[in-house]
Parts: structure tokens; C-alpha cells; sequence
């Protein structure tokens, strides 16, 4: 395979942060500027050490979908022949929508009222149209869930389902839980076949890897080598 001659990155407008700062400048002041780029960490797929699994659950919160819509592209890029063929992948994604997610028609009292897949438009979720193309054109096989908050979420937490790319995404309008990631794993069995991978804000991603670590009852009692975790601010 071909090593890439570009790096991407999605990037929050955050006024505190320098990185940030640096990269929301106008893109004339950015354009040929030399930066120099870091690569290390533990937060990697797979996982480091001889850990069999079947299942890869990706729990993503906001920016924290970066690192995984990474390991994502890689794995459908392996092709049929890789060892990762008829991997399950499970990815649960949660964002915050915009008002300019959604159509006009979206943007009042009635909106609660009409099915989310004829107001919200995918491509204003990052990275949604590429996860969704790796699992229609079967490069990666299993299942995507979105929890999606912002404009009158909590009026209407059932949700529906979103097409994008020629996949029809499931989607709530609430916060994604504890119970959506145990969900995903399954019982005794999935914890002994999964490795879960969560990336997003400290209070989520703290909670989450506290009580899928824990032992039981108080946690979900799977082994800490399976779960994976990275913080963003």
C-alpha cells in the first residue's frame, strides 16, 4: 500500500486553544507554512498485545470522531483477503447539530412532528457520508447509530432513520448512554469477543471506561486491556 502525502483533521473553532487559533487563520496565511507534526500514543488499532476479538465497537463523542473515522478508513482499505475480513464493526456517534443541520422547514415548534430523515442534512455531520459509504459498499460490515442533540432533541428522543450514501442510519434524538455501549458489546459473550474504542469529551469517556473496566456488579466487568479510550477538550 501506498504511503499517503496528507494528513486531515477536523478541527473545533476553539478561541483558547493555539492550535486551534493557528489553524483558523485565513487560508492564505496558512497555504505553503511549514508545521511539524508529532505521531506517537497508545490509542492505536488494533490493540497493542495478543487480544483475539470479532467485534470493534467505536464510540465517538463530537471531535472525538477523528481518531476512529482513521481506524475506520483503514480497516475497509485492507481488502478481502486481510485478516480483518467479516470484522463487526459497531460505531455509536454522538454530535451536536447545528440549526444549519437542519432544513427551514425543520427550524420551528412543528419540527418535533416530522420524521428526522426529510430535515437533517447527513453532510453536515463530520465524517458521516464516508462512514456511511465504507459500510454500504461493504468494505466494513456491521452497524452505525447516531445520538444527535441540539435544536429540540429532547421533544422528540425516539428518532428515526437518516439515508445517507445508500445506508439507512438509525438515529436518536438524545444522549448516547452507558446502556447504548453495553448494547453494542452484547452479554459474557460479546465482552470475550469486542474491543471498544471511545473518544470524546473527560466526563463521557471517564464514565464510560469506568464502568465498562469495573468489575461487577457495579461495572460491566470487561477486561481493561479491551477498552480503549482517548480524551479531547
Amino acid at each position: 500500500m501506498k504511503p499517503y502525502k496528507y494528513i486531515e483533521l477536523a478541527i473545533q473553532h476553539a478561541p483558547d486553544n493555539p492550535v486551534a487559533v493557528y489553524l483558523f487563520r485565513p487560508v492564505s496565511q496558512l497555504l505553503n507554512t511549514e508545521v511539524t507534526v508529532r505521531v506517537g500514543g497508545s490509542f492505536v488499532f488494533p490493540p497493542a498485545g495478543d487480544i483475539p476479538f470479532k467485534i470493534v465497537v467505536f464510540v465517538a463523542s463530537g471531535m472525538g470522531i477523528n481518531p476512529l473515522i482513521s481506524m475506520m478508513s483503514w480497516l475497509g482499505e485492507q481488502g478481502k483477503d486481510s485478516r480483518w475480513r467479516g470484522l463487526e464493526v459497531r460505531v455509536l456517534y454522538g454530535a451536536r447539530v447545528s440549526r444549519d443541520a437542519w432544513s427551514q422547514e425543520a427550524v420551528g415548534a412543528e419540527m418535533a412532528l416530522k420524521p428526522a430523515n426529510s430535515l437533517l442534512d447527513p453532510c453536515k455531520i463530520p465524517f458521516l457520508p464516508r462512514i456511511a459509504k465504507l459500510f454500504s459498499s461493504g468494505k466494513l460490515q456491521g452497524q452505525v447509530t447516531l445520538f444527535l442533540t441540539g435544536l429540540n432533541s429532547a421533544s422528540n428522543p425516539t428518532g428515526d432513520v437518516i439515508p445517507c450514501e445508500n445506508l439507512e442510519i438509525a438515529y436518536l434524538r438524545r444522549r448516547m448512554t452507558l446502556a447504548d455501549v453495553q448494547a453494542a458489546i452484547g452479554e459474557k459473550k460479546g465482552q470475550d469477543n469486542s474491543v471498544v474504542y471511545v473518544c470524546g469529551v473527560p466526563v463521557m469517556t471517564d464514565e464510560f471506561v469506568g464502568r465498562l473496566a469495573a468489575p461487577e456488579p457495579e461495572g460491566f466487568g470487561m477486561d481493561k486491556r479491551r477498552v480503549l479510550f482517548e480524551k479531547w477538550w
